[in-house]
């Protein structure tokens, strides 16, 4: 059961990690793309969001600030659901319903970007194996587990 964490981060995390790439390869369609939305400095944008998420998947993927690197993905997933993926007074139903599908993507991410934010990386993680890791108030912990005082 232990293995479970960290297959549940590479599979949370392979989406940010190549979403990041995928920033900075294809940087000129998406600031179009962010320019049509109506956001301000568009480049800047991209190659800031796509830093975040590449810095903060890999973290979360090797198990190193995974809270905080969990909560800033939160942060950016709700941030881009409200404001690139405005499905709703969408008048082209076929692009509401893709826009739509976009939002509920990046809605449960945060879900599951919150768990992780609460819970941290589990075992077989780098944070875990210096025994640095603290244990979530409230969650039960072996003592074998237990870091040292």
């Amino acid at each position: 059961m232990k293995a479970l964490a960290p297959i549940g981060r590479l599979l949370f995390s392979v989406i940010f990690i190549f979403s990041g790439v995928n920033h900075f390869a294809h940087v000129n369609q998406m600031v179009g793309y962010v320019q049509s939305a109506g956001l301000p400095l568009p480049r800047l944008a991209i190659l800031g969001s796509g830093a975040l998420i590449l810095v903060c998947g890999l973290c979360v993927l090797l198990g190193v600030f995974t809270r905080v690197c969990a909560a800033l993905l939160a942060l950016f997933l709700v941030a881009t659901a409200f404001t690139m993926h405005r499905f709703w007074g969408l008048s082209d139903p076929q692009l509401a319903m893709e826009q739509m599908s976009q939002f509920m993507k990046n809605i449960a991410l945060t879900g599951g970007a919150l768990i992780l934010a609460y819970f941290g990386p589990g075992p077989f993680s780098l944070r875990a194996r210096k025994g640095t890791e603290a244990p979530r108030p409230g969650i039960a912990v072996p003592l074998r587990q237990r870091p040292q005082v």
